[in-house]
This record gives C-alpha cells, structure tokens and sequence, in this order.
C-alpha cells in the first residue's frame, strides 16, 4: 500500500515527492514541537531535526501528545526521536539534546530548508529570527497561551520579520506565561496542526499564509495582523543582536513547573563525574549519573545538571537563588 496516495491527491505527484528531499529543523518539542513532529514525520518529509533540551516530565502529558507515561524522565529530543520512527521508519530523524543559544545556533540550524518554532519563549523566537535574516531560511512562528493559538509563516526579506512587528521581547512580567494563564491542550493543537500545514506549503513550493493569524477558541474569535508593509532597521539592514550575543549565564522560571533553569551560553561541557563525587559529599546523598545528566536533591530541591552545563532545579526558590547555588557549586 502507499502510505502517501491520499496526500498525493491532494498536492499532486510532483508537489508531494518534493517533501522527500526536504530538511526542517523543529526547535523545542513540547505542546506546539511535538505536534508539529508528528505531522511532518507523517507527511513524510525527508529529514528532520529534533532540538530540545528539556526532559519529559508528567505535567507535560496533558497536552504534549506524543509523549506517554513510560517516556517520563527521559530528554524530549530522544523520546519523539522513538515515536517518531514507529510512525515512520521512512523518515530521517536526528534528535539533539540542547539548549539553543547564541553560541551554538549557527552549528545547530544551519542546511535546512525550513525550521519551525515550538519554543516557549521570545529570547529563543528572536534567536531564529536572526539566524532567518542571516541565512535567508525560511521560519513559522507557532505560540499557544490558554485558549489562544497564533502562527506566522517569516522569510525575511521576502516577508517582514518578527523585530517589523515587535522590536525587543517583551519584558519579563509583561506578557502573559503558562504559569499565569495555564494552556488548554485543544489550543495547542490548533496551533501546531496549522503551523504544520503552513510548514507543507512552503516545503511543497507553495506561499504560505502572509498574515499573523490568531485564534482565541474559548471566545470563538479570530484575527488576521496584516504586516507592516515597509521593512524595520534589523532586516533590512541584517542585524543580528542576538545571534552576535557574548557569554551569559541566565537563570528564568520553568514554565507551569515550580522551578528554574539555569542556561549557560555558550555551552560548555561540563564534568558530572567529578560533580556526582562533590555533589554527593555535599548532600549525604547518592546522585544518579546517565550519559546525559546527573541528577539527585539537595534539601527540597530536586536538581538535574546536563552536559552542556544547563541545569534545572525544581523547588521553591527564586531564579537568583538559584543562579547563586549554580555558581557556588559548578562554577560561573
């Protein structure tokens, strides 16, 4: 049986076999990532990337589909990566546990025809919106807050770029997060199922759809933001500020957890087994070693470091404790 003949109606044969030797990049596999893998790897696109530098934790369930119980703990990149491949064997599958920064995001995002955007947060939007202006690769912003989708297809210059519309992310406290406003699964799935579909447009030589398109599904409303039609300083002029971005090491809240990741950019690498032995004369307490991460607790703290020196840590505690903790303990 031939498992694309219904797409193939559809596309017709020479717009549906240009899927095969595409190469797209999904950044972050969670509620919006996740969703978005699944319908390209199904669609049978050729080769995809799975970036995420996050773990599969239980909260996640109730609306990041393709993931079960049994991938509870285990990095989100390797977990699709698992599924991905039992739904389509036929796919070129590349999963890549990381955080995206400014050090890396060249190394990581460079060859692809298109990258999509399941992160959940601006600094990482603005990141891709950068590396879009630089190499000319084409992106599909793609968001969900409670009962709100929103997808922007951008290829800059052909198209406006993110900073045309908004210039800086917006200020920690000035938009709503997952924390404040929770998120409705359905929601998430309006947004990455049309992302998906925007994302076969332009992968099937198609124009995607020009306009910012936002749903609220809870109100039934629904609205097109027709982009400014001149083009802002950053694109025009390719300016790349956050890409150009020195070393930093960022603390931030963990979105609808009780926690903080620490971020260090650029990666570094990081020695666990020398870590698992101080860390464990530190808190009395054996800490499990894996390829990837060390983890274990330290009084109420539940406390995973990765690799790449990323780190996070569950618990009541404020990002500047914790970022006080991380430098204390590994090292600024």
């Amino acid at each position: 049986m031939d498992r694309y003949a219904k797409q193939r109606i559809f596309l017709g044969a020479e717009r549906e076999a240009r899927l095969r030797s595409k190469r797209v990049a999904i950044v972050g596999l969670g509620a919006t990532g996740s969703v978005i893998a699944a319908w390209l790897a199904r669609a049978g696109v050729g080769h995809l990337t799975l970036l995420d530098r996050d773990i599969v934790e239980t909260t996640n369930l109730q609306r990041q589909l393709l993931y079960g119980e049994s991938d509870v703990l285990r990095p989100k990149a390797q977990a699709a990566a698992a599924r991905l491949r039992e739904a389509n064997s036929g796919v070129e599958l590349r999963p890549v546990v990381a955080d995206l920064t400014s050090g890396n995001a060249r190394e990581l995002l460079t060859g692809f025809d298109l990258i999509c955007d399941g992160t959940d947060n601006f600094e990482a939007r603005f990141l891709l919106n950068d590396l879009a202006i630089l190499t000319g690769t084409p992106w599909i912003y793609c968001g969900a807050l409670g009962s709100e989708a929103v997808v922007w297809p951008l290829h800059p210059p052909e198209t406006p770029c993110l900073r045309c519309l908004m210039e800086e992310p917006p200020a920690s406290g000035d938009v709503d997060t997952c924390d404040s406003a929770g998120v409705l699964g359905p929601a998430v799935g309006v947004a990455a199922s049309w992302a998906a579909l925007e994302a076969v447009k332009v992968l099937a030589g198609e124009q995607p759809h020009a306009e910012l398109v936002r749903f609220d599904l809870w109100r039934n409303e629904r609205q097109f933001l027709k982009p400014p039609a001149t083009r802002c300083r950053f694109c025009a002029g390719k300016v790349t500020e956050f890409l150009e971005a020195r070393w930093s090491l960022r603390a931030s809240r963990l979105c609808g957890l009780d926690g903080v990741q620490i971020r260090v950019n650029p990666p570094g690498r990081l020695d666990l087994e020398n870590l698992q032995v101080r860390l464990e004369a530190r808190t009395g307490q054996p800490w499990k070693l894996t390829e990837l991460a060390l983890s274990g607790s330290e009084g109420a703290w539940r406390i995973m470091l990765f690799r790449d020196g990323r780190a996070l840590i569950h618990g009541d505690l404020t990002p500047e404790r914790a970022r006080g903790w991380y430098s204390e303990v590994v090292g600024s």
